[in-house]
């Protein structure tokens, strides 16, 4: 900042900026975003900066473009569960997903557009936003919500959730170990909400898993 002294001379003094939050951050994180994708339909993240825990789901369908708001609809419901079953609630997470405009196509058949499956190149370029995301939010533990989201934060784009759900990934710098991811958090791999809706067979695995989770919560004192 430039400031005149008595002589009318100018002289330079240190700027009185206030230290940047960890809002202002995540919003120059999606405006980049958005200038990058600005004829996509987008949702950016939603929830407590300050959480220790961050949930990442696929990319945002119909309901969440209308709703600008990750996980409404019907895979919002059973996240809801999904947070009551394990103590928490959408006030103490961060939500976000690995993609963050929705993907879709339009139907042969009805001629509507309807959500499509991300592609591995999708994935990869989405990727760098996700990792400044979660490196601002800084959580404790990272719970990935299918396939999608598990490859965009290993950066392993033939990892299943089949293979993955219910383990801890430990944080590292990703080498040597492929069961190290190179953010600063461990990652806890569940199926997707939805997943469990087209497929009720995987109820109970879920179920399983959330009590794998809740336990490493009450572990790092986050319940």
């Amino acid at each position: 900042m430039t400031m005149r002294s008595e002589d009318g001379r100018a002289t330079e003094t240190a700027s009185l900026k206030a230290p940047e939050t960890k809002a202002d951050r995540l919003m120059a994180l999606y405006n980049m975003y958005l200038d990058e994708y600005r004829d996509r339909e987008t949702v950016m993240g939603f929830g407590n900066a300050d959480a220790s825990v961050i949930l990442i789901g696929e990319a945002p369908g119909r309901d969440e473009v209308k709703l600008s708001k990750p996980f409404s609809g019907a895979a919002g419901k059973k996240l809801d569960k999904f947070l009551d079953t394990i103590g928490l609630d959408r006030d103490t997470v961060f939500i976000t997903n690995a993609i963050k405009y929705r993907l879709s196509c339009v139907s042969p058949e009805s001629g509507r557009k309807k959500n499509r499956p991300a592609e591995s190149r999708e994935i990869e370029a989405n990727r760098k936003y996700l990792i400044k995301e979660i490196d601002i939010i800084k959580p404790l533990i990272t719970v990935t919500l299918g396939n999608v989201p598990l490859r965009a934060v290993t950066g392993n784009m033939k990892i299943t959730i089949g293979e993955a759900h219910g383990k801890i990934f430990s944080s590292s710098d990703g080498e040597g170990d492929r069961n190290k991811v190179c953010i600063l958090s461990d990652v806890f791999p569940l199926y997707h909400p939805a997943g469990v809706i087209y497929n009720q067979s995987l109820e109970k695995v879920y179920l399983e898993d959330l009590e794998i989770l809740k336990k490493i919560l009450a572990l790092k004192n986050i319940l």
